[in-house]
């Protein structure tokens, strides 16, 4: 470079004597910029609305398979007995309920039979405290998603309906995590009157 260059670049010039751009080549810089950036935000909006596209007909083969995997669900017997679960605010008020269909008149509860007495046993094994609550997949709120997954649906499908749902979806990985606000399922007793 030149002296007369690095005058160019420098501050040693008086602005007031250099001519300004011609307005015809500021028009087609400023025209050049905003077609290429209008181009690129086009070509942009274009493959977004392709993937939304993509992705809603993605989502509609998995609601589709969803509604035909209740349908299955619904047509075995005792599934429709399951309600579903109440708002967090409700269950908290509540004690722990036990769902029966019908109340059963008599249960016959099996005799133990030889059962040694406390006395006779040598030493009391050491009592492992027991977790009072119920198993996740016993529960009557998270039984049909386990049963959902036991037929075959991908448990993140699964875990997006709990999602939906207000349902905790980890508990989908762990089926015998204990739920101390658990409710278990009962199968309704039938009765011999008939």
């Amino acid at each position: 470079m030149d002296e007369a260059d690095l005058a160019v670049l420098g501050q040693q010039i008086d602005k007031s004597q250099v001519p300004p751009i011609h307005q015809k080549r500021i028009l087609a810089f400023v025209n050049h910029f905003i077609v290429g950036t209008v181009t690129f935000l086009n070509k942009f909006v274009i493959k977004c609305e392709s993937k939304f596209i993509d992705f809603e007909s993605k989502l509609q083969k998995v609601e589709a398979s969803l509604a035909i995997i209740e349908s299955k669900l619904a047509s075995i017997p005792g599934v429709q007995d399951i309600h579903a679960p109440e708002p967090e605010a409700k269950r908290q008020n509540e004690p722990k309920k036990v769902l029966e269909e019908k109340p059963s008149e008599e249960v016959e509860i099996p005799a133990v039979i030889d059962a040694p007495e406390p006395s006779e046993t040598a030493a009391p094994a050491p009592e492992q405290p027991q977790e009072s609550g119920v198993k996740a997949c016993e529960d009557v709120r998270y039984r049909k998603y386990f049963k959902m997954v036991h037929f075959g649906v991908p448990p993140p499908a699964v875990k997006q309906k709990m999602s939906a749902e207000g349902l905790e979806a980890d508990i989908l990985d762990e089926p015998n995590r204990i739920l101390p606000d658990g409710v278990q399922y009962r199968e309704p007793v039938e009765s011999d009157d008939e």
